[in-house]
């Protein structure tokens, strides 16, 4: 389960870095579109199975203390997964082929990720499930680093789902893109260090 947990986190975390590339370079204008929604949604759809997969891995090897508080975690982590795959998929598979072919119009109502598009909302409600996941697990870790990024996760999530109403605050929400790989780095090390414990 430690071999299980340690690969998931590491893919969790390259991927939210593959995302957070591009999302940059798009905002910076240095990618066309759509090459750059593309290049932002496919590692955005890898994300979320390495994320769930690494909470089930946290919950299956917790002490009965921690139980509760892992269960809660992965159930929140359910919830952000299967929001979050249903955006990207969408995206990848519907919006951007219509409008490739010229026929974007009949795709527009699914599109994504400008202020209050239907699947902006559900994207930042699945981001804010995915905060909360995170702050969940804080009381489970005794390593003070983690349980920090733990918590500045967990405090992002007002500030994503609020920006439904003020897209402003994506300024406070893009601490995510190096809050949530440096968390899940950390959950990868923790991982192999357990399970060296073991071998040793």
């Amino acid at each position: 389960m430690n071999k299980l947990g340690f690969w998931s986190a590491i893919g969790a975390c390259v991927a939210s870095l593959a995302y957070g590339i591009p999302q940059i370079m798009q905002v910076a204008g240095l990618l066309p579109d759509p090459l750059d929604r593309i290049l932002i949604f496919t590692p955005s759809l890898v994300l979320v199975p390495f994320f769930v997969v690494t909470l089930a891995a946290v919950c299956a090897q917790s002490s009965e203390a921690a139980k509760p508080w892992r269960m809660a975690a992965l159930a929140i982590g359910i919830l952000y997964g299967a929001l979050a795959s249903q955006v990207y998929i969408n995206q990848i598979g519907v919006v951007i082929p219509h409008e490739l072919r010229g026929e974007g119009h009949l795709a527009r109502a699914t599109a994504c990720c400008n202020f209050q598009q239907p699947m902006t909302v559900i994207d930042l409600l699945g981001y804010t499930y995915m905060a909360i996941a995170l702050w969940l697990l804080m009381p489970t870790y005794t390593s003070k680093p983690l349980r920090y990024l733990l918590l500045a996760n967990g405090l992002l999530a007002p500030f994503l789902i609020l920006q439904i109403y003020w897209p402003q605050l994506i300024y406070v929400g893009a601490l995510w893109l190096v809050l949530f790989p440096a968390t899940l780095f950390l959950m990868a090390r923790d991982f192999n260090a357990q399970a060296d414990a073991i071998e040793g």
